[in-house]
Order: C-alpha cells, then sequence, then structure tokens
C-alpha cells in the first residue's frame, strides 16, 4: 500500500456521462400499488426524527413524519405541512399558515399547538443541533389552530433552511408531560407523513403501510415502505442485484459496488438529490486525550496520511480528498489556508519536536480508533489510516463497532482517542457545520462536537455568521473560521465523499425534486403497479 498511487478509475468520467437525473415534476400516468424495499447498514436508533440528526433514523422518520416545509433542489422551501408563509421585512417574524383537516395517524387533528410543543419541548432541548440555534429562538406563538409565529431575538439566516432540514413535527397529545427520550411512541411512531408504521423487527425490517388520508392529495404511489437491515455491504448489494431491495444509497451504498452497478441497465444511479449534504469524511480527534492536545501532534497525523490513497481505494473515486470542514464547492469555501500534504518524513520530524521520539521498536504513542463497522467507506478509510500512522510510529489499536456502539463510545461516554466518519457540512453553516465545533456542544448529544474543541474566536465567528441573511457578510466569518480551523485542526477532513444513488428501474419518481431525495419516497411509483 505504501507510496502506491493509483490512477483514478475510468469508470467515474463514464459514470457521469449515465448518471440519472430525474424528471422535476411527477409523472403524468403513475400506477398505484406494489412495495419499495430500502436497504440499510444498520437500525436506527429512534424513529423520532426530531431528537437525532442520524441517517439512518432520518431516512425512516421522514416518511412517517411531516415538517413545516420541504427544501427542494436549489434548497428553496415549499410547502409540506404549512403552506404559505410570510416573513416580516426585519427578518424577526416568520408567520405559517397551516393546512386544515390534517389528522394523526390515530385519528386525532393537526393543529398549531403541535409545532409549538414539536420546537419548543423537543426540538430546542433534545435535538442535536439545538445549541446551534437556540439563541435565535424568542418564542413561538399559536394565535389559532391553523397559524403558527416564530418570533426570533435576531435575524438567523438560515432559518428556513433549517426548518426544512430535519424538524419533523410530532403529537403532543403523545408527548406532553413524557420522558421525551423513552416515549414508546418514538419505536412506534405516530405521524402525519405518507406512511403509516406497521411493524419494527430490530435487525431484520421495519414496515409501512400507505396512508389513505394523507394530506397531499393522490398520495403516496406505494402500498407499502419496507427498511431492509442488512449490516454487511457485500449482502447489501447482493439483495439488490437479486431484487430483495430495490434501493441504496448514501452510507448504505458501498462505493465500491458503484462500477458494477453503473453497467447494469436494470439499474439507475444518480448523483441528485444530495445537494443537501457536501459530506466529509473526517478523523475526529478526541482533545481530551493528552497526546493529541499538542497541535505538533495533531498535525503530524495529518502529514502523515495520504489522502489520496483513500479517496482512490476507500472512496473508489467518487469524490476527491479534501483539505477544509467546508466542501470546496460551498459559497462560504475559502481556498487561502494552510494544507498538509502527505509528508511523512515532516510528520516525524515534528513528533520528534514534540517528544514523541521513536523508541527501539520503532513505536511513539499508541491511539484508539473507531467507527461505524456497517459502513464500507468508513471501515475501509480506517485501515488506511493505521495503516500510514503506524508507517511514522504511532501505532493504531483499531476497532470498528456497530453503529449504535460507537456512538455510545465517542458522544456519551467519550471513551475514544480517534473517529472516522462521515458528517453532512452542505446544508447551511450555521446547520451543519457549526455543531462540530462550538464550545455550547461539546455534550453527550449524537453527531455534536466529539472533538471536544474550545476556541472562543470560532464560537463568536459561528454567532456573528448566523446573525446575518446577506451570503457575502456571513462568508467573511465563515472563511476566518476555515482559517483558524486549519491552524488548530480538532479534526482532520480526508475525502469529501462522492455521494450517489442506485435503484431498480422498475421504479420510478425516484429524487426527483429535493435536496433531500436519498430520504424522500412517497412520490415514488413502481411500472408494475398493483401487484396481483
Amino acid at each position: 500500500m505504501k507510496n502506491l498511487h493509483c490512477k483514478v478509475l475510468v469508470f467515474v468520467l463514464a459514470l457521469t456521462l449515465v448518471l440519472v437525473v430525474a424528471a422535476t415534476a411527477l409523472a403524468a400516468n403513475p400506477k398505484y400499488g406494489d412495495t419499495f424495499m430500502v436497504g440499510i447498514g444498520s437500525d436506527p436508533q429512534t424513529l423520532n426524527g426530531s431528537i437525532s440528526s442520524s441517517y439512518f433514523d432520518k431516512i425512516v422518520a421522514s416518511n412517517i413524519f411531516s415538517m413545516l416545509i420541504r427544501l427542494d433542489y436549489s434548497m428553496n422551501p415549499v410547502p409540506d405541512l404549512a403552506e404559505k408563509w410570510t416573513i416580516s421585512d426585519d427578518g424577526l417574524t416568520y408567520t405559517f399558515n397551516l393546512r386544515s383537516g390534517v389528522k394523526w395517524h390515530d385519528g386525532k387533528p393537526f393543529s398549531s399547538v403541535d409545532v409549538k410543543f414539536t420546537m419548543e419541548e423537543i426540538i430546542l432541548q433534545h435535538h442535536p443541533r439545538s445549541n446551534t440555534f437556540d439563541g435565535a429562538i424568542d418564542r413561538v406563538e399559536t394565535p389559532d389552530a391553523d397559524t403558527v409565529v416564530f418570533h426570533l431575538k435576531k435575524p438567523y439566516g438560515p432559518f428556513m433552511n433549517l426548518l426544512g432540514y430535519d424538524f419533523f413535527i410530532l403529537p403532543k397529545h403523545l408527548y406532553e408531560n413524557t420522558d421525551i427520550k423513552n416515549n414508546p411512541h418514538n419505536n412506534e411512531p405516530v405521524g402525519t407523513g405518507p406512511f403509516i408504521f406497521e411493524e419494527w423487527s430490530h435487525g431484520s425490517h421495519i414496515a409501512f403501510r400507505r396512508n389513505p388520508d394523507y394530506f397531499q392529495k393522490g398520495l403516496p404511489y406505494l402500498d407499502r415502505l419496507v427498511f431492509r437491515v442488512i449490516p454487511d455491504a457485500t449482502s447489501r448489494v447482493l439483495a439488490l442485484e437479486t431484487g430483495e431491495v430495490n434501493y441504496l444509497a448514501y452510507q448504505s451504498l458501498p462505493s465500491s459496488a458503484v462500477p458494477v452497478l453503473s453497467k447494469n441497465p436494470e439499474f439507475a444511479i444518480t448523483n441528485k438529490g444530495f445537494e443537501s449534504l457536501g459530506t466529509i469524511l473526517m478523523l475526529t480527534l478526541n482533545l481530551d486525550i493528552p497526546q493529541l492536545q499538542d497541535v505538533r501532534v495533531r498535525k503530524a497525523l495529518y502529514m502523515a496520511i495520504d489522502r489520496n490513497y483513500i479517496y482512490e481505494h476507500a472512496d473508489y473515486g467518487l469524490g476527491k480528498p479534501a483539505d477544509s470542514t467546508f466542501p470546496d464547492s460551498s459559497w462560504a469555501y475559502e481556498p487561502n489556508i494552510t494544507k498538509y500534504p502527505y509528508n511523512p518524513e515532516a510528520a516525524a520530524a515534528l513528533l520528534d519536536e514534540a517528544g514523541f521520539r521513536a523508541g527501539p521498536d520503532g513505536k511513539r504513542m499508541t491511539l484508539r480508533l473507531t467507527c461505524d463497522a456497517n459502513v464500507e467507506l468508513n471501515r475501509k478509510a480506517g485501515e488506511i489510516v493505521k495503516f500510514y500512522l503506524e508507517e511514522i510510529g504511532v501505532m493504531v489499536d483499531y476497532a470498528p463497532v456497530e453503529r449504535g456502539v460507537m456512538l455510545d463510545r465517542v458522544y456519551v461516554n467519550r471513551n475514544f482517542d480517534m473517529q472516522i466518519h462521515a458528517f453532512s457540512t452542505g446544508a447551511d453553516p450555521a446547520i451543519d457545520v457549526a455543531r462540530l465545533y462550538i464550545s455550547s456542544n461539546i455534550r453527550p448529544v449524537t453527531f455534536s462536537n466529539g472533538a471536544g474543541y474550545a476556541n472562543p474566536a470560532v464560537d463568536a465567528l459561528f454567532e456573528k455568521g448566523e446573525n446575518t441573511s446577506i451570503p457575502e457578510e456571513r462568508a467573511v466569518y465563515y472563511r476566518e473560521i476555515q482559517r483558524i480551523l486549519c491552524e488548530d485542526l480538532p479534526v482532520l477532513w480526508l475525502v469529501e465523499s462522492g455521494l450517489v444513488g442506485v435503484y431498480d428501474t422498475r421504479f420510478e419518481n425516484i429524487h426527483a425534486w429535493s435536496a433531500y431525495s436519498y430520504y424522500i419516497f412517497w412520490d415514488v411509483w413502481s411500472n408494475a403497479g398493483q401487484l396481483k
């Protein structure tokens, strides 16, 4: 593996020519019926999408629950539970007019009080990103059953983006005066969305049936939606090829399978519908660990890792090497940052300077590395990181584990040294980037500030960046944040992941309109229609 630099696989160029861009409008003559099977690599931790930001939780929750708004390909808001809205000239008051006659799956009426309760008692209290925006919200008012008004303390640029991200509205009558995190309806959810929960067989599947009273008239087309839990990546791909599942995407689609699947006419591959993500594979460093508190050690680790090799052999040339917490396609990306090209000799010298000289056996220190074993990109990247770090005498105790174990180890117990995981950073810096670095988000909540990084200057810049709606002004703050982070290196950014979805061509209208198409299935329909 050492010093091996393979050319980017030729299939990537070919793939860009055959990517399927789904129609932006619903098909003229859709058929009703059939079952759509989605393969996922792990059981969700919860089916309550408003207390989690995990892909495996959201891909399921998004089809049970509704939000006030959704976001299209360009991240523009479109109606969901809210039919229309107005924003005051000073950017402090957002008024939403809700649909009338919407019912929860248990038959109870939906109203504005559910929105108010969800925001105040669930999202602001329990959502993993709440510490990045709770200071912006003053109060929520419900002048009548079909109107909800958000009053902000200050202008908050990404507010609409936030509401259309993963703020699923939950039923007040089932959650009020309960232990939110342990409410039994987190496992047997009741929503207003297109599909009604049937059963969750842990380790096997989660099944839903069509909601005949869904407020989007004529939807969904499918009779049933089933998520099949298949931890092994090879088995997931085989299940797709044999028709046991109809769709794989994001963390559930191993990059190694894309070259073969792209040649099979029974499948379509698309890179649309991931516009919200901008996913960066990161090596998070636990700054509570004494060896990692010296920035020279962190810089040495970065220079010891050949990111091109990870890009070529873990992401199979689908993405690109990363050098910042912002994707280089972002409006806030700063190109003039300190960069750390692969240089093992310089890395070894920095470790010497920091007092970690190699012993007679060549070893300098041992660090523990963990990841979600069921995500191929993470697992393979971990193997590569281990190899390169051990080349400079940093021994790695590498332990890929089940997802739930990793989450507890990293975010609850902080019993880790390094973690490999891919994080979405593309929705908005105030939403998806700030959560990883602001000091107020060092807390036992999944996908928060796992590094334990605290820098008052960075905290202040993130606050300034969210306090204006003018992109040019916001970009100034975010670019300075990148310059600071690239000096401090609480996280090592490895690869900007290539994101694609693959689906059985017997189904249509997949990834048809949303920046979050990778977990929206209520407008999918089958060529076969009703099965006999």
